[in-house]
């Protein structure tokens, strides 16, 4: 591994021709870290494929801000050798610091050094530079997506402040349109001794859904949340231009994340969710090893003090729960509640598998304006619940960081079938019966999916979006082994040919 620190400049767009010089900067605040087109890619395609959590993806961006930060310190502390902690690691990604905080940001560089996308010690950092260094067996999917990215052999000049609000936390859609502008947008063109930055360029959001990996719904979403945290600046352009070529956006290169003041959602996610204990998402997945990539790594970067007494923070709810009475105490809305029953102020494990529960939460939640009512806001209210059952080990936790942060666009569309499946049940009652598929014939009673039905149906889904050939590529992440994924398959096809083939006559 190596770090290279030389700038290209871009041949063409597309498909020939010069690049025009389009709006420029002579500067960009606050500088830059040079990253290849090739590592940007991989890092977000090793994201979206399983292979990294969202935290260690951030990690990856805050090992390039620490080394990035040596290139101007190096020259005020003379030929010393620099030295990187994982203190340091945690103000960039997120925490207080805390024993648990430091061991899991350890395991993360374990599991980054592991693959071999970057290997940080308390003297170096390396970070691989091409996808022949990284530790993954079948590399096809990076492969094509980088086929389809334009001026793939060349340097694009990351704004470090951009780069801090990465480390610090943006949500997955906008962290891939931010990469996705970025390689489309930003280039450095080399005139004589100096040079000039061209900040703008054409993007289509279809282009960006495919290559990235990201719903249009979500790119929409992404892109206006850029525009107003003014990041991006939309310029004009005829329609036909739009339709052909995709918007014209112009980048900011003075960008610095918002003030604490002000209380936009992904101002929370750069200031304010990245000081959260575990950075992050609510809940990493379980299906990560995080096994050491030397012994030497884990002897650098211990934890100080006795291991032996080392004990995690006390939490005010039990492990199945989340308090939130610091994050409601300050609201002007008191919420009553009855003696026993669900309170929003403490949300329980039983409260999100019972749909009588979740009704009473979702009352409470109205009044505290943190969900909507109606029969929308009720779906959206019972789907994030089904998110943290099914993602998360501290439910309750994951569900209400759903509710505070208005994280709709997270719900997927297997959680909102099963939270409509379970309002029906509750409402309605169990298993309704469905009429026969052949005019006049007896109806028929379909039980509820049960639990490894609709593990198969996510891995086919997932595998469809990540463009892979064998689904059981996702159920290997989650333990499964091919006998079981074969059987499971062949069983739930076998029910499926049954459902929807007419009975004779």
């Amino acid at each position: 591994m190596s770090t290279s620190r030389a700038l290209s400049t871009p041949a063409a767009v597309g498909e020939g021709g010069p690049v025009p010089l389009g709006e420029t900067e002579t500067q960009i605040e606050g500088r830059f870290r040079p990253i290849s087109v090739h590592q940007l890619a991989l890092a977000w395609w090793l994201h979206t494929a399983g292979h990294l959590t969202r935290r260690q993806l951030r990690v990856y961006f805050a090992a390039h801000e620490m080394l990035e930060r040596r290139r101007y310190t190096d020259r005020v502390n003379g030929p010393e050798r620099p030295l990187y902690g994982t203190q340091e690691l945690a103000t960039l990604v997120g925490g207080r610091g805390s024993p648990r905080a430091l061991a899991d940001l350890n395991a993360d560089i374990r599991r980054l050094a592991k693959i071999g996308l970057v290997r940080i010690t308390p003297h170096s950092i390396e970070f691989a530079v091409s996808a022949d260094q990284i530790g993954v067996e079948d590399l096809a999917g990076f492969w094509a997506m980088l086929e389809q990215i334009p001026n793939r052999r060349r340097m694009v000049p990351v704004p470090r402040r951009m780069l801090r609000a990465l480390a610090a936390g943006f949500s997955r859609a906008v962290t891939g349109v931010v990469l996705a502008i970025l390689i489309r947008s930003l280039y450095w063109h080399r005139e004589g001794s100096g040079g000039v930055y061209r900040v703008d360029g054409r993007t289509k959001g279809s282009w960006i859904a495919e290559v990235f990996g990201i719903s249009r719904r979500a790119v929409t979403e992404a892109r206006t949340t850029l525009i107003e945290l003014g990041w991006m600046e939309p310029l004009e352009a005829p329609q036909w231009a739009m339709n052909r070529w995709g918007s014209h956006d112009r980048i900011n290169p003075g960008w610095a994340p918002p003030a604490r003041g002000r209380q936009h959602p992904e101002r929370r996610r750069v200031v304010g969710e990245g000081r959260r204990a575990h950075g992050g998402s609510a809940s990493p997945r379980r299906g990560f090893s995080v096994g050491s990539a030397s012994p030497d790594l884990n002897r650098s970067l211990s934890l100080p003090g006795n291991k032996n007494t080392r004990r995690p923070a006390p939490t005010r709810a039990g492990p199945a729960g989340a308090s939130t009475r610091s994050g409601l105490g300050s609201r002007k809305k008191n919420i009553q509640s009855p003696s026993g029953s669900p309170n929003i102020r403490d949300i329980r494990t039983e409260d999100l598998a019972d749909v009588g529960r979740l009704l009473e939460l979702h009352r409470q939640a109205i009044a505290a304006g943190l969900a909507k009512a109606g029969e929308g806001g009720r779906l959206d209210f019972v789907a994030m619940a089904e998110r943290a059952r099914a993602r998360a080990r501290k439910p309750g936790a994951m569900f209400y960081w759903l509710l505070r942060e208005g994280k709709s666009q997270f719900i997927t569309q297997a959680d909102e079938d099963e939270a409509s499946r379970r309002l029906k049940q509750h409402l309605y009652g169990p298993a309704r019966e469905t009429r026969a598929r052949q005019w006049g014939g007896p109806p028929k009673i379909e039980p509820p999916p049960g639990e490894e039905d609709r593990f198969v149906v996510a891995c086919v889904r997932i595998a469809k979006q990540h463009r892979m050939d064998d689904p059981f590529g996702v159920a290997r992440l989650k333990g499964w082994t091919r006998e079981r994924w074969d059987a499971t398959l062949a069983d739930y096809e076998a029910r499926q040919l049954q459902r929807w083939t007419p009975e004779p006559e």
